[in-house]
């Protein structure tokens, strides 16, 4: 049992958990680093539903941001390989958080061998 780790089901958006020194932020998408896997994705996705995508996910990075300790380290991962959910709110998410850098990105495209994913490191001053 590990005794610094608390399991907790909360709106992730509203909660108050203190401050953490990383966080992994892996946030709902679009699913489209991962039609081989799961071609049912393909059938719901529609613009309106990438908008309603990108909203949560810039709310669920706000929030996240809220509870990262300076110099804490945040990753934002997605299994899209769009970029608006990727590197457009990434960079979106710099302007209206100048106390944070971006450290480094992957983007992974689907192959046969793996899926389609994207990654960022933020860090906070």
């Amino acid at each position: 049992m590990l005794e610094r780790v608390k399991v907790t089901q909360e709106d992730a958006i509203t909660a108050d958990w203190g401050l953490f020194d990383r966080i992994l932020l892996d946030v709902p998408c679009s699913n489209t680093g991962v039609l081989a896997r799961r071609p049912d994705a393909r059938w719901s996705w529609t613009p309106t539903k990438l908008i309603s995508l990108i909203e949560t996910q810039a709310a669920l990075l706000d929030a996240a941001a809220q509870h990262l300790a300076p110099n804490g380290k945040l990753v934002y991962s997605t299994c899209s390989i769009e970029p608006e959910e990727n590197a457009f709110q990434i960079k979106a998410f710099l302007q209206h958080h100048p106390d944070f850098t971006l450290t480094d990105t992957r983007q992974e495209l689907p192959t046969e061998l793996h899926d389609g994913a994207f990654a960022a490191l933020l860090q906070r001053k």
